[in-house]
């Protein structure tokens, strides 16, 4: 994965990301302000060992700081608090949200030099969600 740390990866374009929303309870104003985003996305190492995922765009600001493995409270952008735990498997970096009612999303990151291609699946959801990203220099 360190290959690819402090690389930024602009939003391209998406599939199935607005049903998601749906599914997930996001309201029509928010849903509708949030496709027009175009988030940067970026992972760094800290010196301690964590690392942070940011999230930047117009409207929109957040990151999550973590330790691979380890449980911690997350607080999404739409405001929903959830648990959360990130792995890192070679290029790939898993993150699973369990929401206080049960319902669980898991998101793929995948990292290459040139791009990032994330896939959300979420139990009860009949879609899968791909979002698609290129790295910026």
């Amino acid at each position: 994965m360190e290959e690819f740390l402090g690389i930024k990866y602009e939003f391209v374009d998406s599939e199935n990301f607005e049903e998601y929303l749906i599914f997930i309870g996001v309201g029509y104003i928010a849903r509708k302000a949030a496709l027009t985003l175009h988030p940067t996305h970026c992972l760094t190492l800290n010196e301690n060992g964590t690392y942070t995922f940011s999230l930047n765009s117009r409207l929109v600001n957040s990151s999550v700081t973590f330790r691979p493995g380890v449980e911690f409270d997350e607080v999404k952008p739409d405001g929903v608090k959830v648990k959360s735990v990130i792995t890192i498997e070679d290029n790939k970096m898993i993150h699973i949200q369990k929401e206080e009612n049960g319902r669980t999303s898991r998101h793929v990151r995948e990292f290459f030099p040139d791009k990032m291609i994330s896939t959300t699946t979420a139990e009860g959801l009949d879609k899968v969600v791909k979002r698609y990203f290129k790295a910026v220099r």
